[in-house]
């Protein structure tokens, strides 16, 4: 299916996420852009294990994420592509990153570009509203009352906090997308946060362990450098990855 640039729910306040997986021969890209990130993922493979790994940082948080990139490809190089789960636990990486690493692994072997589009309200009240495309029709839809999934269908009745316990029962399309939405779910609490509270990362003491910049031995190097976007009223994250992805396979 053609992939093209689309805008979600403009108007409505909310954190808007763009993820585009580029498969070709013996290569893959993943590119990710939301409101607080646009790192970019690149993989080299045989069809079983990743013979090179590259991953850049556009726009990140903390002055220490771009170094993330270069730890991710070290220990993913070699790896099968079936297996980059088990490397190492995501929560030494960038997760963003790792998530990328992932989902291009994933994909790999495919004949056409993905673009996974998520979105997760900021209106929490009754419910917060999340949904996730891919390639531009709707595929997950949520009703999200604190962590607990309200609306029918995938996931009704369950924890997001708990979804590695039951997403063994979802098909593996579903559980991507519940992972891919998942993430964006929880990243948007990042729009009501206070940074200028927070100069360096380990003043954020929730999150002590919870990525790359995180780990106790560097979290007090890291400094905000936050270039913060707002897609609410407008715009598409990875407009410009998108448009050229489409053009050059057109």
């Amino acid at each position: 299916m053609p992939i093209a640039p689309f805008e979600i729910r403009r108007g409505e306040a909310g954190c808007r996420r763009n993820q585009l997986i580029d498969p070709r021969a013996g290569l893959v890209r993943a590119d990710v852009e939301d409101d607080f990130h646009h790192f970019w993922v690149e993989i080299e493979h045989d069809g079983e294990r990743v013979l090179a790994m590259r991953a850049g940082a556009v726009r990140w948080p903390w002055s220490i994420c771009p170094a993330a990139g270069t730890f991710l490809a070290e220990r993913m190089t070699g790896a099968r592509l079936d297996a980059l789960a088990q490397v190492d636990s995501p929560y030494s990486h960038c997760t963003h990153q790792h998530d990328l690493a992932l989902l291009a692994a994933a994909h790999a072997l495919d004949e056409e570009p993905t673009l996974l589009s998520s979105f997760s309200s900021d209106r929490v009240e009754p419910t917060r509203t999340a949904e996730l495309y891919r390639n531009g029709e709707p595929v997950l839809s949520w009703e999200i009352a604190g962590s607990d999934i309200v609306s029918p269908g995938v996931g009704h009745g369950l924890s997001l906090r708990r979804l590695k316990e039951w997403e063994g029962m979802l098909s593996p399309s579903d559980r991507e997308a519940a992972r891919v939405l998942r993430r964006t779910i929880f990243i948007s609490g990042g729009r009501f946060f206070d940074y200028a509270q927070t100069p360096t990362a380990d003043k954020i003491a929730a999150s002590a362990g919870a990525c790359y910049t995180f780990q106790p031995e560097r979290s007090a190097e890291g400094v905000l450098t936050m270039e913060r976007r707002d897609f609410s009223e407008g715009g598409v994250p990875l407009r410009e990855r998108i448009e050229a992805v489409a053009a050059d396979r057109n």
